[in-house]
């Protein structure tokens, strides 16, 4: 059954005449009533007749229409509808975030995403960059942010931003460097570190960094969980390496300090990722958007510790080492 002819028998029977729905319609009077004869033919009945006034629906034609209408009303608005889909973000997404990312943009992200798409349903998962890596590459994530991923069959990564690192120390420590605002890398030399393994970016970055200076680091404990490597830094049994806005919040509270590394300063950088056989589906455009935005927000809010990278930019600068 033509759709057409379905829609054209509503606006007759809407308007009572085929005069006024030939005009609204927009065909001529003659072709509408050649359209309506010709449904009349494929079902059989008579579903309209003529009285003084114009014409209404037989009893079959009510019949019809009370049918039709809904599943007519569904067709002219599913065009629509999914053009509405596909302006908004919708379904499940799981990012991956290392604890710089994580510190710089995190909480702002989720509730921008949750302000914006309030269809969308975001899960978030923390951890250092190696855990996330391997998290992107078995499709536990849609999307992460991390440091130092690669491109290759298996991951398409864009580079957002490197971010410099901080020594984090506890609050009531003898300082290395008396008032002084960052810390030279060779003073890290025999200072006791909790670090994580050797899978992880920053690990990797501050050992390339220690043995381009000629120094050893003296890495008393290795825990691949933020949360317990600053709780030793805390109770005083060791110092760590972070970025700043990991431990921004703590810092304020007088819980920890941080004093950024510099000759040569330290960076890791920061590249989202997400799996290269996945589907680029609107809401993943859209939320890569979206960290896109939360990157140069926190650029502009972190200058000393944070700057926006791209593909065009150096794998390395003077002065400074990164990995």
């Amino acid at each position: 059954m033509d759709l057409k002819k379905l829609e054209y028998l509503l606006q007759v029977a809407e308007y009572g005449s085929f005069t006024k729905a030939a005009a609204v319609i927009g065909i001529a009077q003659p072709a509408l009533g050649r359209q309506v004869q010709k449904l009349e033919a494929e079902c059989g009945v008579r579903l309209l007749y003529r009285h003084g006034r114009g014409v209404a629906l037989t009893p079959e034609g009510e019949t019809l229409l009370e049918r039709v209408r809904p599943l007519v009303h569904q067709l002219q608005h599913a065009a629509v509808d999914l053009r509405d889909e596909a302006a908004t973000a919708s379904g499940l997404i799981t990012i991956g975030l290392t604890p710089t990312a994580g510190g710089l943009f995190g909480l702002p992200l989720i509730k921008t995403l949750r302000g914006r798409f309030p269809k969308l349903q975001v899960n978030v998962v923390e951890a250092y960059s190696g855990f996330v890596h391997e998290w992107l590459m078995n499709g536990r994530l849609d999307l992460a942010v991390l440091h130092d991923a690669r491109r290759s069959q298996q991951i398409l990564v864009e580079p957002l931003a490197s971010a410099r690192l901080s020594l984090i120390s506890p609050p009531n420590s003898r300082p290395l460097v008396p008032a002084a605002s960052a810390v030279p890398l060779k003073r890290l030399a025999g200072v006791p570190l909790v670090l994580p393994t050797r899978n992880h970016g920053l690990r990797r970055a501050l050992e390339y960094a220690a043995s381009r200076a000629g120094i050893h680091l003296d890495v008393r404990f290795e825990i691949d969980t933020i949360s317990l490597a600053l709780e030793l830094v805390r109770e005083g049994l060791a110092h760590t390496v972070l970025a700043y806005s990991s431990v921004e919040d703590k810092q304020a509270r007088g819980e920890l300090s941080s004093r950024l590394l510099k000759a040569p300063e330290v960076e890791i950088r920061l590249m989202m990722g997400r799996a290269a056989n996945r589907p680029l589906s609107r809401s993943i455009q859209f939320v890569e958007a979206e960290i896109r935005n939360q990157v140069r927000l926190a650029a502009a809010r972190y200058p000393l510790h944070m700057k926006l990278t791209g593909d065009e930019a150096p794998q390395s600068r003077k002065g400074k080492a990164n990995l």
